[in-house]
């Protein structure tokens, strides 16, 4: 158990630094494909400060992947963008992260992607522990009341692992 774990370890710390290279280009590949020249680093993302819209914990974990909870914020972006979003550029001034919680998440050959409902919210990103996968989005459409975080490896929409509770809007300070 111990080996398997530092095994997981191990591929996960050569894996990260990769993930994270790749995601400049990677990140928006569905339906939300910022500019290049005006692109924010996928790091940069993860890292602005972001305004709580909902969240969920689920006990006890649900599915093969363990999943725990999800956790939606609004970015606030520091510039305006141009991003293609559903096949039209439009101008931006915010961005949605879309986190879900739970693991060790595995990692595969193919990306994790997180959707809400039946559409993609993007690729996710692992975070270090393995715990936690991160998808942005510039599409605010996919954000709405009821819908249903999950999480696939690849497209496939038959292999999505989905959370129970919808997305509920935080209102009044409260969930």
């Amino acid at each position: 158990m111990i080996r398997s774990f530092i095994n997981r370890v191990a591929i996960a710390m050569i894996a990260f630094p990769l993930l994270l290279a790749t995601g400049i280009s990677t990140l928006p590949q569905q339906n939300n494909n910022p500019a290049p020249d005006q692109a924010p680093t996928s790091q940069k993302l993860l890292q602005l400060p972001g305004t709580l819209i909902s969240e969920t914990k689920a006990f006890p974990p649900s599915s093969d992947l363990k999943l725990t909870g999800y956790r939606v914020e609004e970015v606030r972006l520091q510039r305006n963008l141009t991003v293609e979003v559903r096949g039209q550029q439009v101008v931006v001034d915010k961005a949605w992260r879309v986190s879900v919680q739970g693991g060790p998440f595995p990692v595969r050959t193919l990306p994790a992607v997180v959707w809400i409902d039946d559409q993609i919210v993007g690729n996710g990103i692992e975070n270090e522990t393995l715990s936690q996968i991160t998808a942005i989005t510039f599409d605010s459409s996919l954000v709405r009341e009821g819908g249903v975080v999950s999480v696939s490896y690849g497209q496939d929409k038959e292999t999505r692992r989905r959370l129970a509770q919808g997305i509920q809007f935080k209102q009044g300070g409260e969930n």
